[in-house]
């Protein structure tokens, strides 16, 4: 079971340009955690195949996350746990 997609959306447009960390089910249902910002632009090209991209993941409901190792994606709909800004959430058995 996973957190309200509603509940996730809302939680991350409150805590924009802040850390956060994300617990979530990946398509092959492996459990996976992020930290890191979003709204990161820094280091990314500006051409059209990135503005491409953006656009279809915005589409499609997909949040990017600028972490250490990188530019990492997530489904609102498939997380498990969120802690952000001292907003913090989880579904049982699944805290960060």
């Amino acid at each position: 079971m996973t957190l309200d997609k509603n509940i996730v959306t809302d939680a991350l447009a409150e805590n924009q340009n802040q850390f956060i960390t994300v617990k979530f089910l990946t398509n092959a249902n492996e459990e996976r955690t992020y930290n890191g910002r979003m709204n990161v632009l820094k280091g990314l090209k500006g051409n059209e195949r990135g503005r491409i991209v953006t656009e279809a993941f915005r589409k499609q409901g997909i949040i990017t996350l600028k972490t250490s190792d990188g530019y990492k994606c997530f489904k609102p709909d498939r997380v498990l746990a969120l802690k952000a800004g001292g907003f913090k959430i989880s579904v049982k058995g699944s805290e960060i």
